[in-house]
């Protein structure tokens, strides 16, 4: 029963984050990436903070006093703003459908990242992805 919960869970998860990207597109038509950013994000930190303080307690505030979660945490919130930006701006140059493609490769550059940074183990089957998502998306962008 677990498992069926976390898959619908990831599905509407990805529903949201489909939608979100069709609205992004639609949004920075008319403003500029930076601006885009700053009002979606300003939305979620207010929410996030607000949610929080109420269902976990304080613990943001133990996160904020650990120097290196701290950190780490600032570290995280550049990188997507980076990605964030270019995602934005790669909307002015292909369509949705064909930009998406390209998060197929999220999986297997995770796992990359993950031994890493982690110490996770790597399998063959991480690499013979690797290369079908590459023909796969090799074939759909021509």
């Amino acid at each position: 029963m677990e498992k069926y919960l976390g898959i619908f869970i990831i599905l509407i998860s990805v529903t949201f984050y489909a939608l979100i990207s069709v609205l992004f597109k639609k949004a920075s038509q008319q403003t500029p990436p930076f601006s885009v950013m700053a009002i979606s994000m300003f939305a979620l930190f207010t929410s996030a903070v607000i949610l929080s303080l109420i269902f976990e307690k304080g613990s943001i505030l133990k996160a904020i006093w650990d120097k290196n979660l701290f950190l780490l945490l600032i570290g995280v919130g550049l990188l997507n703003l980076v990605g964030f930006w270019l995602a934005i701006l790669g909307y002015k140059f292909m369509p949705l459908w064909q930009q998406t493609l390209f998060t197929l490769l999220t999986p297997v550059l995770t796992g990359i990242f993950a031994y890493f940074v982690l110490g996770e183990v790597i399998s063959m089957k991480l690499f013979l992805g690797l290369i079908i998502m590459g023909l796969g998306l090799f074939i759909a962008i021509r």
